[in-house]
Parts: structure tokens; sequence; C-alpha cells
């Protein structure tokens, strides 16, 4: 595979959205679909795109169907006879033999209802058996993808150009600068932008083992893919501190940190945010606020005093205390005999491996019996024990107290 197909391929991948190469009278993919193609498949839509490239070779072509779906068309000029795979031969082309044409499509702007779905087969003839809803973006990110199979393949990129020559603003108000019909376009986005639960779990399991720099990272990544709470940007970022900082204190508490501390901190950052009316500074501010509560984590978990090999083995605990933890898995994984992990842990901690197991699940339950309003039982089945008897009576003996006594007597 040469570069270009090696860097489209990619492009295909993250854009989820089909490329297809037609050359030498036959096209393959190099990122296959199981979508069904209607540039494969309709004769009358392909040449349309061919023939606008010859009007207009240094841009990309780029046709908007009455089903508002994307097909665009790249051609490259004396391109190298490429590696043709098992592919579907065309017959003789009407094309110079040795262009290549890279086709884009297709891409749904939006959902489409059964009906429209429906409509949009039946106009490039596809049957019942093959019908499935093409992958969706939304307009602007379909022209970014767009522009970087163009750049890829040595051709002009300008935005505006693009959507003025193929006529892409038509219905639109001409008059309208090129940012506000991004905006208009942003505004028909039909793709989930919301992360991902594990995504999230992933941030809130860095804060709780005090990683700060990969907390930070990762929270960039999530901004990425943010979905929207406000149309004003402050009011966006403000929004997405509250909940960050709602979300590390939990976090933080669980991870060690006291809830005295951990909401002291909460306050601290949430007074802040009234503060300050810029979203640069928020994002700041909230990086800040990730930062402090891992530090504090980290600072807690160090102050135990314990040898970096017990403190491996209880950062393992906190991370799958909800799991069944075996002594013999830990020590495989650390490379040492169970005998030596048994005696180091028990010698650090004055409690067995398993003992601390069952401290750290009723010091979650308690949390979570304090601040949340999920049900005994669940919360007992999600720290990981096996029945709601058995919680009951191995959290009496640890606090003193059933789950329901503590609840109602540690209610904020």
């Amino acid at each position: 595979m040469r570069d270009f197909e090696f860097f489209l391929e990619k492009l295909s991948q993250l854009g989820r959205a089909e490329i297809t190469c037609c050359a030498y009278g036959q096209f393959w993919d190099l990122h296959p679909s199981l979508h069904p193609n209607p540039v494969r498949l309709n004769t009358a839509l392909r040449e349309k795109l061919i023939g606008m490239t010859l009007n207009a070779p240094h841009l990309p072509a780029v046709i908007r169907d009455e089903h508002d779906v994307l097909y665009a068309a790249i051609v490259w000029e004396d391109a190298p006879m490429p590696d043709i795979p098992d592919s579907e031969n065309l017959g003789d082309s009407p094309w110079p033999v040795n262009w290549n044409w890279f086709f884009i499509g297709p891409v749904a702007l939006h959902v489409m209802s059964t009906a429209e779905l429906l409509r949009y087969y039946r106009h490039y003839n596809i049957g019942k058996d093959s019908r499935q809803h093409p992958p969706v973006l939304s307009f602007s990110r379909a022209i970014a993808m767009i522009q970087i199979a163009a750049m890829i393949l040595g051709k002009r990129t300008d935005e505006e150009e693009i959507i003025r020559i193929n006529d892409l603003d038509v219905g639109k108000v001409r008059e309208l600068d090129l940012e506000q019909i991004r905006f208009s376009w942003a505004q028909e986005e039909e793709e989930a932008a919301h992360h991902t639960y594990i995504e999230e779990q992933y941030l809130l399991d860095c804060i709780r083992r005090g990683e700060a720099q990969e907390a930070i990272h990762q929270s960039h990544r999530l901004d990425q893919e943010m979905g929207a709470m406000s149309s004003d940007s402050l009011q966006q970022w403000k929004k997405t501190l509250i909940v960050s900082v709602t979300l590390s204190t939990r976090a933080a508490i669980e991870g060690g940190l006291s809830p005295k501390d951990a909401y002291s901190l909460s306050d601290f950052y949430l007074q802040k945010c009234d503060e300050i009316d810029d979203p640069t500074a928020l994002i700041a501010l909230r990086d800040a606020s990730l930062k402090d509560f891992c530090s504090r984590i980290k600072e807690t978990n160090e102050k135990q005093g314990y040898s970096p090999l017990v403190r491996r083995v209880c950062d393992y605990i906190h991370l799958h205390y909800r799991e069944k933890i075996y002594l013999s898995e830990i020590a495989k994984m650390l490379k040492i005999s169970e005998s030596h992990l048994s005696r180091a842990f028990h010698q650090e901690t004055g409690v067995t491996l398993q003992e601390y197991v069952v401290k750290v699940r009723i010091e979650r339950a308690s949390n979570l019996l304090r601040y949340s309003e999920e049900s005994i039982s669940t919360i007992g089945d999600y720290v990981g024990f096996p029945s709601q008897s058995y919680f009951g009576a191995v959290f009496r003996k640890f606090t003193g107290l059933t789950p329901r006594a503590f609840r109602e007597a540690n209610r904020r």
C-alpha cells in the first residue's frame, strides 16, 4: 500500500465514510463498507461527479442530493498504476485511462426516517436486502473530510471555494458570511456527540489514582466531543466546569480523600467559576481543579508510608475492588511469591490482603450510602458483595451499624 492509499484508508476509518477509487476501468474500496454505495450502483451519479471534476479538476466535486446525502469526487491526473485488489470490472472507460477518481460517500447529513430512507434507496434502485442507513456526519465534518482527502491528493482545499463552485449554498442566504453558514449547518448535526460512559469512567479512574496529567489529557479529549449544554460559549464552559468539579469530588472521595477535604475543594472551585467571565480562563481553572484533586489524593495515599510494592497492591485493589481479587493473581502480576507478598502486605498494613479488600469495599459503600440515592441492595452488589445479607453483616462488623442505620445517621 502506497502512502496516499494508507492515509486515505485511515481517513475513511476515522470519518466512517467510504472512499472508493476508480481507475483503469475498475474500482475498489480503500476501506470496505457493508453499506450499499450508490456511487458503485448508479452510473448516472458516478458520471455526473466525474464530469464535474473534468470541468474543475483542481477542486473536489461535491453533490448534495435531494435526500440530503453528500457525494464527492477527486480526480488525480497521471496517477501511478495502482495495485488493484479483487475488484469489480466496469468495462472500458471513456475517461483518460491513467486518471484515478476517488469517491467519498455516501454521507447522510441527518438521520433519515424510515420513509426518507425508503425513498433514498428507491431513488438509487437498491434492493431491500441491502438497505442500511448511510453513515451520518454533520455538513462541516463531511466537508472537512473531503478537504483532507483533497490535501492528500494535492488538490486545492479552500472551503469557501468548494462550497461556491459546487453550489452547496443554494437555498441559503448568500449574503451571510461563511461563519454564519457554518453555524446554520452545524445545527443540523445529528451525531451523538456526548462522550461514552467508558471514557468518563476512565477519567474518573485517573482521578481516583491521583494521575493528574492523564486526567487532564483525557479531559481534553472529552472536550472535543462535548455535547452542547448552552448556545453561549461562556455558559457552555461554566457548565462544563461545574460538571467536572462535581464528578471529580465524588471520584476523589472514592480515591481516599476525606469527604470534608473533597467538598471544601469543590466549594472553592465552584465559587471561582462564578468570578470568571472568559472561556479560556474557565478551561484553565478546570485543569487546575483536576490537578489539585489528584495531587491531594496522591499526597493522602503517600502519607500512609507504604513501600512501593504495597502501594502497587493497594492501587490495584482500589481499581478492581468490585471484582474478585486473588492473592495468587496479584503475586503473578508483580512477579513475586505469594508468601512474600502476603507477609509484606500484612506487616505494613496490619491486615491481610482480603481484609483490606473488604475494608475498601466498605469505605466505598459508606460513601455511596451517604451521597447517593441508590438502594442498599444495589450498593452492596455494586461494591462486590455477593448478597445483601452478607453485605449487611460485614458492614455492621466494620462500622457498628447496619447500612440503613448508617445512611440515616450520615445524611447531609
